[in-house]
């Protein structure tokens, strides 16, 4: 029915998101190289959650839980540095306005 509608209404076909993006094993690559440095069990919880990820949604998820553990072992500018590398390796999956970067030098207000 869709391609009907297309056909009629000259609407182009949408460009399938898995034909634009990098492999899914490549991503979860990028996010153990990221934990690079990290040991125990925040890490080895991580690694876990990755190599369980059956999509690229499930591993854009994880970013919040990365910057945490890299920031324990690290800084939060590290953790910020390499978070936002990743962001190169979930173009084409994720659309582009939500690839923000995070500013490393953020400082939050105090009340």
């Amino acid at each position: 029915m869709n391609m009907v509608f297309q056909r009629i209404f000259g609407i182009p076909a949408r460009k399938t998101l898995a034909a634009a993006g990098v492999p899914l094993a490549d991503i979860q690559l990028s996010l153990r190289d990221a934990l690079g440095g990290c040991h125990g069990v925040c890490a080895d919880r991580l690694l876990y959650k990755i190599d369980l990820a059956k999509t690229p949604a499930e591993l854009w998820a994880l970013r919040s839980d990365l910057h945490q553990c890299i920031a324990l072992v690290h800084t939060e500018s590290v953790a910020a540095m390499r978070i936002n590398d990743l962001s190169i390796v979930f173009t084409g999956w994720v659309p582009a306005e939500q690839l923000t970067k995070i500013q490393p030098d953020f400082k939050p207000s105090r009340d």
